[in-house]
């Protein structure tokens, strides 16, 4: 029995078309979002540092993600003046807010990596005044 020359051709083709799909299609795995700020920073008169770390469900560290903050008061119009990101290494990232007035914010993050799935948390923080400076500072994650 001969096989003809055009059923190789289409066999040839099936098998290159799968491994090109298999190849170009990428499912994205889930990552973890730490987030974490330190309790004596939060001042209106310097920057509140909020610390990161990115890492597979294995705990392998997340390197190169791309990190994008924000920062606004939930009882006014206003957001933060600016912010700072930097990598640490080994998945810790640290994010500067420089929040300009006491009261409630909200801060969110939003990490992206390459081949995981995209990240988002929220949390809230109360600045206190600089008259009546204080090191604890009320923290609530919305998850």
């Amino acid at each position: 029995m001969r096989i003809r020359p055009v059923f190789w051709f289409l066999l040839a083709f099936a098998c290159c078309s799968l491994l090109f799909f298999a190849g170009a299609i990428r499912e994205h795995a889930p990552a973890l979002l730490q987030v974490h700020v330190d309790r004596a920073v939060p001042v209106p008169t310097g920057y509140t540092v909020v610390d990161l770390h990115l890492s597979d469900p294995q705990d392998i560290p997340i390197e190169q993600a791309q990190i994008i903050p924000s920062a606004r008061m939930t009882d006014m119009n206003m957001t933060a003046l600016s912010y700072s990101v930097k990598s640490l290494g080994r998945g810790n990232y640290s994010v500067q807010f420089a929040l300009s007035m006491s009261g409630p914010w909200q801060i969110n993050i939003a990490a992206y990596a390459d081949g995981f799935e995209g990240l988002q948390q929220s949390l809230l923080i109360q600045v206190p005044s600089s008259v009546a400076m204080s090191n604890v500072v009320t923290i609530h994650y919305d998850e």
